[in-house]
C-alpha cells in the first residue's frame, strides 16, 4: 500500500493538516494547524484583503505540498485515505462556501437598504452576520461597519436637528457640516437624503417665527452640489408664509414695529408671492399702529410740537367741525371752547393745535380806576388776548396754519377787582387783558376748527 497523493492533497485542502496526518507527519500537521489558526486570527483582526490572499496562498501551498509528499509506502488503502480526506475537507469547504454565500447576501441586503436610505434596514441586515460569515468574508463584512457607523452618525444628527425647531441656526449649521462629512463616505447619498427630507418636513414645528430663522438659513446656505442643496428651495418656499404668520403673531401681541419690519421684509423679498397681497394689507394696518404709538410717545414726552408726526388713521381736516388736540402752553381760554371742538384722545383729533404763551393784543380802551382805600387815580388799558398757534393736520403731520388767534372781550368794567396785590403808580397805565366770554373764545377759534368750503 502507498500513500495516495490525491488523498493527501484533499486532506490538506481542509486547512486542518489532515493530509499530513494521513502521512503520519505529526509535526507538519500541528504546524499547519497552528499557521491556519494564526492566519484566521490575523484575518479576523485586520479584516483586510491581503489577509484573505495570504490564506488562499497558504491553502494552495499545503495542497501542493501534500501532493508532493504523497506516493510513498503507507499503511492504509487508497480508498480509505480518500474517504477520510473527503469526510473532513468537504464539510469544511461546503461550510466555507455557504458562509461566503451568506455574507454576500448580507452585503447585498445592506446595499439595498442603504440605496433606499433605510438605516434601520442596514442595521437589521448587518446583525444577521454570524461568526462564520465574518471568517468567510471578513473584509466584506468589515466594510459594512462603514455603513453602520454612518447610520449611527445620522441618527445623532437627526436627533440634534430636532433641537433646532426653536430657531437655533448655529446648531443647524453644525449638523449640515456633519451631513456633508457623512456624504464623503461611499454610497451614503440616500441615507443622508432621508435624514434631510425628514428634517425639512418638520422645520415648521417650532412655530412661524423660529421657522423664519431656519428657512432663511436654509435658503441662504452655500450650495455644495450635493443632495443637501435641495434644502435651499425648500427654505425659499417656506419663508414667505412663515414670515407672514410670524408678523401676524407679533401684531397680535402688540409688537407693532417688529411686525411692520417683517411685513416690509416679506414684501421686498417676495413681491410676487401669493401671500404678499395679504402682507401689504396687513402692513397698512400695522403702519397705523406704529404711527399711533409714535404719536403717543411724542405727546407723552411733550415733543410733538417740535417734531410733528403723521397719523394716517386720524380724521381728515376738512369742511365742518374738526376736533383739536391742544398741546403746548396751557391757558384758561381753551377750556371755554365747546367740548365737540376739542379732545384728549389722539385718534379722535383732526388737528393738533400747538399753543404758545399768551401775548398782549391790540388796545381796545383805557379807563381810570381807583383802588379801594386809595385817593389817587391810575389807568388800565384793556387789550385783546393773543394766542400764538401752529396748527398741524394730524393725518399728514403737515403745518396748515401758523399764526395768532386774537380773542376779544369785555373792556372797562364798572368795577375791576385787582388781585395782583401790586400798587400801581399814580397816574400810570397798566395793560390788562380783556375778559372774554365763551362766545368770544368760540368766535376766535371757530375759523380754525369749523371750516367752510372757502376756509382752506
Amino acid at each position: 500500500m502507498r500513500d495516495d497523493r490525491i488523498a493527501t492533497a484533499v486532506g490538506n485542502a481542509s486547512l486542518l493538516g489532515v493530509g499530513y496526518l494521513l502521512l503520519r507527519r505529526w509535526r507538519l500537521a500541528m504546524t499547519a494547524q497552528l499557521i491556519t489558526v494564526a492566519l484566521v486570527l490575523i484575518l479576523m483582526a485586520e479584516k483586510a484583503l491581503w489577509c484573505e490572499i495570504a490564506l488562499v496562498v497558504w491553502w494552495v501551498a499545503v495542497i501542493a505540498h501534500g501532493w508532493a509528499l504523497g506516493g510513498k509506502p503507507g499503511t492504509r488503502r487508497v480508498a480509505e485515505q480518500r474517504l477520510i480526506a473527503l469526510c473532513v475537507t468537504v464539510p469544511v469547504l461546503v461550510a466555507g462556501g455557504f458562509f461566503r454565500y451568506e455574507a454576500t447576501g448580507i452585503q447585498r441586503e445592506v446595499a439595498e437598504a442603504r440605496a433606499a436610505g433605510d438605516c434601520a434596514g442596514v442595521t437589521a441586515a448587518e446583525q444577521k452576520a454570524r461568526y462564520g460569515d465574518r471568517i468567510a468574508d471578513a473584509a466584506g463584512i468589515e466594510r459594512l461597519g462603514v455603513d453602520l457607523e454612518a447610520c449611527a452618525q445620522l441618527r445623532e444628527i437627526a436627533a440634534r436637528l430636532r433641537t433646532t425647531w426653536a430657531g437655533d441656526t448655529e446648531v443647524l449649521a453644525d449638523e449640515f457640516e456633519k451631513l456633508t462629512a457623512v456624504l464623503t463616505k461611499p454610497g451614503q447619498d440616500k441615507t443622508v437624503e432621508k435624514v434631510l427630507d425628514e428634517y425639512l418636513g418638520t422645520v415648521t414645528k417650532g412655530g412661524p417665527c423660529p421657522t423664519v430663522k431656519l428657512a432663511t438659513w436654509l435658503r441662504n446656505r452655500t450650495q455644495t452640489h450635493t443632495v443637501l442643496d435641495k434644502a435651499n428651495p425648500v427654505g425659499d418656499r417656506l419663508v414667505p408664509d412663515a414670515q407672514f404668520a410670524c408678523a401676524q403673531s407679533e401684531a397680535k401681541a402688540g409688537q407693532w414695529r417688529a411686525a411692520s419690519y417683517r411685513y416690509q421684509e416679506l414684501i421686498g423679498q417676495y413681491p410676487s408671492a401669493a401671500i404678499t397681497p395679504k402682507a401689504r394689507a396687513a402692513l397698512a394696518v400695522v403702519a397705523l399702529k406704529v404711527q399711533l404709538l409714535d404719536l403717543r410717545n411724542l405727546i407723552a414726552a411733550g415733543q410733538y410740537c417740535d417734531n410733528p408726526a403723521a397719523y394716517g388713521g386720524a380724521p381728515k381736516y376738512r369742511r365742518g367741525v374738526n376736533r383739536a388736540l391742544f398741546l403746548g402752553e396751557t391757558n384758561d381760554y381753551i377750556a371755554q371752547l365747546p367740548r365737540q371742538w376739542q379732545t384728549t384722545v389722539p385718534t379722535n383729533a383732526s388737528v393738533v393745535i400747538c399753543t404758545e404763551a399768551v401775548e398782549d393784543g391790540p388796545a381796545i380802551e383805557t379807563c381810570p380806576y381807583t383802588r379801594e382805600g386809595q385817593s389817587y387815580t391810575f389807568y388800565r388799558t384793556f387789550r385783546k388776548v393773543v394766542v400764538p398757534v401752529k396748527i398741524y393736520a394730524l393725518r399728514t403731520g403737515r403745518l396748515v396754519r401758523d399764526g395768532k388767534v386774537t380773542i376779544n372781550g369785555e373792556a372797562c368794567p364798572m368795577i375791576y377787582t385787582d388781585t395782583s396785590g401790586l400798587l400801581p403808580p399814580i397816574g400810570g397805565t397798566i395793560s390788562t387783558p380783556v375778559e372774554p366770554s365763551d362766545a368770544n373764545v368760540r368766535a376766535a377759534f371757530q375759523p380754525l376748527l369749523v371750516l367752510s368750503s372757502k376756509s382752506r
